[in-house]
């Protein structure tokens, strides 16, 4: 099969290393290595017209390297699906590049990234010291970009012909970028902004801002340029949301949704009722909509659960404070109902009370709280007693 070691039998490569100009070159290591590197090596020298024959498995595929103090190659030369074929590899004289990172004032670019870019490879990625310098491995000799970005400071790309020891320096500049965040409520169809969020934006390399969100759900914050920050949105009553957002060059926009913190509430028709009467009693969620099947109990035993509008009816069977419990997934709450006898003292938070006067009735006998009938008997003896006077 393409690209596997797996038939035994040999093939031999007939390798030619030749220099940029197409001479070829006597006396260069080639070590050729198969099964992403578990099969081999098969060491071999090349002669004096370059030639080196090395014996792999057919159909493998194979990663040449070159071992030379002179000469090199910046990425391994693969042949794939080896079989017994001539093969050119080229090589450069070998050079080293010493760059150094600067600042604006001239002092080093701590820890700035270095890279150096040629033939659609990074052939140095490596982060400088205190001192903002990298220094290369021997590479091939020729034009690369060298590319510096820190955080905090604009991108910088430089050609530079490296050739033998060749030191360059390269100069970065701090920038800053705004940052925006649009936090929305998106449990509508259509998401509601929300006002007054807490927007807190932090990095490793020491950045911190916090700024509220406007009515319109959106806040900005000034940010240093090319770094990866984590976006911290808060609201009282809503779940606490992260983001990680990395930031160029460019005015950066992230999308952030945030929702209600789930709970439940339990709210009754009525909180004082007449023993066993009935009550209603509703569930409802974050965004007081109605939660169905919520189980509810009262004092500890099962009632029953909440029918498509959230809604329940229990009965009060004894007097006093009677407590109900809704429970939904794992949120719960409770809530309290008083239930009295009609003419005896209830008792609400522990303190004896009497009923309050209903429209029919007063406490004193003696006021707006007559009832009609009351009232209507005692014309209809006024008007007995006027007969009686004839």
């Amino acid at each position: 099969m393409a690209g596997t070691a797996a038939a035994q039998s040999q093939v031999t490569l007939t390798v030619t290393v030749v220099n940029q100009d197409g001479d070829p070159l006597s006396g260069i290591d080639i070590s050729a290595t198969w099964d992403g590197g578990a099969g081999g090596p098969s060491n071999e020298t090349t002669r004096a017209n370059g030639q080196a024959l090395i014996d792999v498995p057919e159909g493998a595929d194979v990663m040449l390297q070159i071992d030379d103090d002179e000469y090199v190659r910046n990425v391994p030369y693969v042949v794939e699906d080896a079989e017994a074929e001539s093969i050119e590899v080229a090589v450069s004289e070998s050079a080293t590049a010493t760059v150094n990172a600067v600042t604006a004032d001239g002092q080093p670019a701590e820890n700035a990234r270095i890279r150096l870019y040629r033939d659609g490879n990074y052939v140095v990625d490596r982060n400088a010291g205190s001192d903002g310098t990298v220094t290369t491995q021997p590479v091939e000799e020729g034009e690369y970009s060298v590319i510096v970005t820190k955080p905090g400071f604009y991108r910088n790309l430089t050609t530079v012909s490296i050739t033998g020891e060749t030191t360059t320096t390269v100069q970065v500049s701090e920038g800053s970028v705004l940052l925006q965040a649009e936090v929305v409520d998106d449990h509508f169809n259509d998401s509601r902004p929300i006002r007054d969020a807490t927007v807190r934006v932090e990095s490793n390399s020491g950045f911190d801002g916090t700024v509220p969100t406007l009515s319109d759900g959106t806040a900005s914050v000034s940010v240093p340029v090319n770094d990866r920050y984590d976006v911290t949105v808060t609201k009282e009553g809503y779940e606490t949301v992260e983001r990680r957002v990395s930031v160029a060059e460019d005015e950066t926009s992230i999308d952030v949704d945030i929702r209600r913190t789930p709970e439940i509430t339990l709210s009754p028709d009525n909180r004082q009722v007449v023993v066993d009467a009935n009550v209603r009693l509703t569930v409802t969620d974050e965004y007081d909509e109605p939660v169905a099947n919520a189980t509810v109990t009262r004092n500890g035993t099962e009632v029953g659960q909440t029918d498509a509008d959230g809604e329940i009816t229990a009965t009060v069977p004894t007097a006093g404070n009677v407590t109900f419990t809704a429970t939904a997934g794992d949120l719960t709450t409770t809530t309290n109902v008083t239930a009295f006898r009609p003419g005896e003292e209830t008792t609400t938070g522990g303190a004896a009370q009497t009923p309050e006067p209903t429209a029919t009735e007063t406490t004193d006998g003696s006021g707006p709280g007559f009832t009609v009938g009351l009232t209507m008997a005692a014309l209809l003896a006024a008007a007995a007693l006027a007969r009686r006077r004839r």
